[in-house]
């Protein structure tokens, strides 16, 4: 399993403001790509369970959807949080597959069903010394993402303190200060709300 440092914000903003804001900071788009994820979970699991719990449960389904090229994968995510609910570990293990529908069925089978699905849009941005993702997921929220390693500059981030100051850097508004946002947690709220 690899294992790896980032930070999520939900950022405070409409796209246009964000963009505005990057295009002052010399930010290009280096990528965009679309991932369309089906979270399956056992179908015994405790729906009485915190959202977080729930979702070390699952396993995601995932169509990777580039300019030139498709890819779908099974991908199981790990995370370890503290007491706050902060990201301390983290890691994940994708295996390629042929065919989405196939897997599903196949989780089926053996006794998962759909929990939720996210449909999320990335543009990679990057300037001569930074680089961030943003993430559009399912038209209702924009997140920001930094991973430890770039692929469009070369740098590395050391530490979640590194990657935490990018957002003060660049003035980029973050909603409730939250450097550890949880997108499938956020959206299985959502989802469950009423339930």
């Amino acid at each position: 399993m690899k294992f790896e440092k980032e930070v999520t914000i939900e950022v405070d903003c409409n796209k246009e403001e964000l963009q505005e804001i990057l295009k002052r900071n010399n930010f290009l788009v280096m990528e965009e790509y679309d991932v369309n994820d089906i979270y399956m979970i056992p179908k015994n699991y405790n729906k009485e369970a915190d959202a977080l719990e729930l979702l070390k449960q699952c396993i995601l389904i995932r169509d990777i959807i580039e300019t030139d090229k498709e890819r779908k994968v099974i991908t199981y995510k790990y995370k370890e949080y503290n007491d706050k609910k902060e990201i301390i570990k983290q890691g994940k293990l994708d295996c390629e597959i042929n065919s989405i529908k196939q897997a599903k069925e196949l989780f089926e089978i053996l006794n998962y069903q759909e929990y939720i699905t996210i449909k999320d849009h990335l543009i990679v941005y990057a300037n001569k010394k930074d680089e961030i993702c943003v993430q559009l997921v399912n038209n209702k929220h924009i997140y920001i993402e930094i991973e430890d390693k770039c692929h469009y500059v070369d740098h590395f981030y050391e530490t979640l303190e590194d990657m935490k100051i990018i957002f003060t850097k660049y003035n980029i508004p973050i909603k409730e200060n939250n450097y550890f946002v949880k997108k499938a947690e956020i959206e299985a709220k959502e989802r469950y709300k009423n339930d």
